[in-house]
């Protein structure tokens, strides 16, 4: 089945060639037609033909991430499939009718006689493949950084709800530990302590602030820990054991406990040391909550850090130290699940230079995501920065398995990865380049069996 000259000549890819130049696509194209949700390809397949839609819209579908997502959408008088001077060798998707379609049909072994008839196709279709090229990096582009989005969401939700839970549970015993303070208070105001006593059991009240918890083995501590709960409880204090913590943090020894004994009426020895201990206890709660929610600060910070979503793109005085160190908090998760020892070696007086950093946090993200993958479990990772010179240096050495000289070359190639199907795009290492060079800078490598060192150089001073 053949379309008519007629037919083509509204098309707009063909629109103004000259007649013969219509009727050699009318008499060597096929003409398809598609209800809606047949399939034009199949993903994988040969890509052997030229497709042109002249009537309707066809649809592009890959799977990304283990959803099938629509990816491209050629409508009528646009072209898809095999270009001419095109290296595809198979369809990347299975496209599929979006609605009753009429397409052209062209053999890739025709496109020689279809290029020496009308070169202008020729350049139309070169033009067609240009920007086909250019919305397929966007869209690699895109993918990439949304599978790195993905995994630094899901480590940061990892390393928020640490510090979340701790808070939960701290604010809860705190709540238990709080109610159980009235009544004990109450018990001493009843036997009507005299000043003295009063003053003393005050003076221990505050003591965790004057005092150091004196440092000590795990052995030690579990030794002196057993012996001041084995006096409270013979002295007949509430929850002894599991005071007697609470009071070795305070730094207070059996002679301490002896010598308080002596300032207040034994008859309210138990609950005075039980108050004391349940007042250690939710200061140390309360700490406990600060300083999880100083880690949930800290994160945030980070992301706000990493991401600059309150700077603008331009090229700023940058602190590159301050770059690093949020990089590797977001990646931390990482480092941590491999159990990876993580040295920083950074200059001490590091001068800023120019640049945008939020796409220089993206160059250490990918640097050091690949470094973390090259290792194996209990790697090593050294950060160093330095100013050499002229430059300012990032080095990023891990101790993984190096790269193969065979490849070496082509590690910085767009959509070349040694990474299994769906770990990643192959562009990470070409948008680090390109954003390096984009700041008059350049990557360097070096690799062997031991391990590999990348090696970022920044102008301090851009032309």
């Amino acid at each position: 089945m053949k379309f008519t000259p007629a037919e083509l000549r509204s098309v707009a890819i063909l629109e103004g060639l000259p007649e013969d130049h219509i009727a050699w696509f009318s008499d060597h194209g096929d003409k398809l037609e598609l209800a809606r949700g047949d399939h034009l390809f199949e993903v994988g397949q040969p890509a052997d033909f030229m497709f042109l839609v002249v009537r309707g819209s066809i649809q592009r579908f890959e799977t990304v991430g283990g959803e099938t997502l629509v990816v491209a959408t050629t409508r009528a008088g646009d072209v898809t499939g095999m270009l001419p001077y095109s290296r595809m060798t198979h369809y990347p998707g299975t496209t599929v009718a979006a609605e009753p379609s009429q397409v052209l049909r062209v053999r890739q072994t025709e496109f020689p006689e279809m290029l020496h008839v009308s070169t202008e196709i020729g350049r139309r279709l070169i033009a067609v493949m240009t920007d086909r090229v250019r919305g397929d990096v966007r869209l690699e582009q895109q993918r990439d950084r949304m599978v790195a989005l993905g995994r630094l969401s899901a480590g940061l939700a990892h390393e928020i709800n640490n510090p979340a839970s701790a808070v939960r549970r701290a604010a809860s015993a705190l709540s238990d530990q709080l109610a159980k303070l009235p009544p004990l208070a109450l018990s001493l105001i009843r036997h009507g302590m005299d000043e003295a006593a009063l003053e003393a059991v005050s003076r221990w009240r505050n003591l965790p602030r004057e005092r150091a918890t004196a440092d000590a083995s795990p052995l030690e501590r579990s030794e002196r820990e057993e012996s001041l709960a084995a006096w409270l409880e013979s002295h007949d204090v509430p929850e002894s054991w599991e005071l007697a913590e609470a009071f070795l943090d305070a730094g207070i020894t059996l002679q301490d406990l002896e010598g308080f004994r002596a300032s207040v009426p034994e008859a309210v020895l138990g609950n005075a040391l039980a108050w004391i201990g349940g007042g250690y206890n939710a200061d140390r709660m309360v700490a406990e909550i600060a300083s999880a929610s100083a880690r949930v600060s800290e994160l945030v910070a980070s992301v706000k850090s990493y991401s600059h979503m309150d700077r603008s793109p331009e090229h700023k005085e940058t602190d590159v130290r301050a770059g690093l160190n949020t990089t590797l908090t977001m990646l931390d998760h990482k480092l941590k699940l491999k159990n990876i020892r993580l040295t920083r070696d950074f200059a001490q007086e590091l001068p800023s230079i120019r640049g945008n950093a939020g796409e220089l946090n993206q160059v250490w993200t990918n640097l050091i995501d690949n470094a973390i993958d090259a290792m194996d479990d209990g790697g090593a990772l050294r950060v160093e920065a330095r100013e050499e010179g002229a430059w300012l240096s990032v080095r990023i050495i891990d101790n993984g398995h190096g790269i193969d000289e065979a490849i070496r070359e082509r590690i910085f190639e767009p959509f070349f990865t040694t990474k299994s199907v769906g770990e990643g795009t192959g562009l990470g290492l070409d948008i680090a380049l390109r954003i390096v060079r984009t700041h008059g800078g350049n990557i360097d490598v070096q690799s062997g069996s031991g391990g590999t060192e990348m090696c970022v150089r920044l102008p301090l001073r851009p032309a």
